[in-house]
């Protein structure tokens, strides 16, 4: 009887040292609803459910990757089981050797997201699914110091460091496998007025419609908008920038926004050293704005697939 508990206790140690690692990343795979059937979109939310802010690498442009992500794709055969049938590189031919440009770090907080839009020129089919192979490992020789890394047995490979906010990574992560729906959900995206320039692909009136609210139509048409630069306001201005994509009557286009945020007014700064020249420890009026928000950059481009 001592024997058979030592054994239970022996295979329930290994049991649990087996899930010490937490899965501090949670990737989330769904088909984005779209009024076409001559492509399948496909949204990836890479998630940090651990307490602590993290930084992964992201790209710091729609179209590029380096690598970074891998598309797997799935046929359901006669069995209804689902069998590989191949693998898709999101990454631009003529792009390999400035993409490294264009990756970044993005600091998720607790509970914080990041979502990357994939457009395959496919046709919508339920004999398809999808699955996303996330390998940062791929840009190990720009940014090393991205993740900590791990072994099979949950064991760090490197010594910690202090304050290090790096996610434990053992190897490639992947996504959960999405069922790709057939039939276009028209019905539920709404073209209400707002909407219908970026329908239209009428650019002038889509920067005059940003430029006075800063916004964009809740849902249909824009399928993904990203703020692919974080922005630190440690002095003022600074500057940000996003990518806006959306699906227009004559294919799909991304739009580059760059804004700049805040302002220093000059003649009150001006005249505030003027005041504490003269001894004034403190004036009424204000120096600089943090909620100035001006659209500095606006360009469209069409997104290649």
């Amino acid at each position: 009887m001592e024997r058979l508990i030592l054994l239970l206790i022996f295979f329930s140690v290994n049991l649990l040292r087996a899930d010490m690692l937490p899965t501090e990343l949670l990737l989330t795979l769904k088909q984005v609803p779209t009024r076409s059937d001559q492509y399948t979109i496909l949204e990836l939310e890479i998630k940090n459910q651990s307490s602590l802010h993290n930084s992964i690498l992201v790209p710091g442009h729609p179209q590029l990757g380096m690598g970074l992500f891998e598309i797997l794709t799935y046929q359901r055969g006669e069995t209804m089981k689902w069998t590989p049938l191949s693998v898709y590189n999101p990454v631009l031919p003529d792009s390999a050797a400035t993409d490294h440009h264009y990756m970044q770090f993005w600091n998720l907080s607790p509970g914080e997201s990041f979502k990357q839009l994939f457009v395959l020129k496919l046709q919508p089919s339920e004999a398809w699914a999808f699955q996303i192979k996330y390998q940062p490992h791929v840009c190990n020789d720009y940014f090393k110091y991205a993740f900590r890394w791990y072994n099979d047995e949950g064991e760090p490979s490197e010594p910690a460091i202090d304050g290090d906010q790096r996610f434990a990574y053992q190897g490639p992560m992947y996504s959960n496998l999405c069922e790709v729906e057939s039939k276009t959900s028209a019905s539920t995206i709404s073209l209400d007025r707002k909407g219908r320039p970026y329908y239209k692909a009428n650019w002038s009136k889509v920067k005059r419609h940003i430029q006075r609210g800063q916004q964009y139509p809740a849902n249909w048409p824009v399928l993904s908008k990203q703020l692919y630069s974080q922005a630190v306001l440690s002095s003022l201005p600074t500057y940000s920038h996003q990518y806006l994509i959306v699906e227009s009557k004559s294919g799909i286009f991304y739009i580059s926004l760059g804004y700049r945020l805040g302002k220093r007014f000059l003649v009150r700064g001006f005249l505030a050293q003027l005041a504490h020249m003269c001894g004034a420890r403190r004036v009424f009026w204000k120096t600089s704005s943090t909620r100035k928000v001006k659209l500095t950059n606006f360009q469209t481009h069409i997104f290649e697939f």
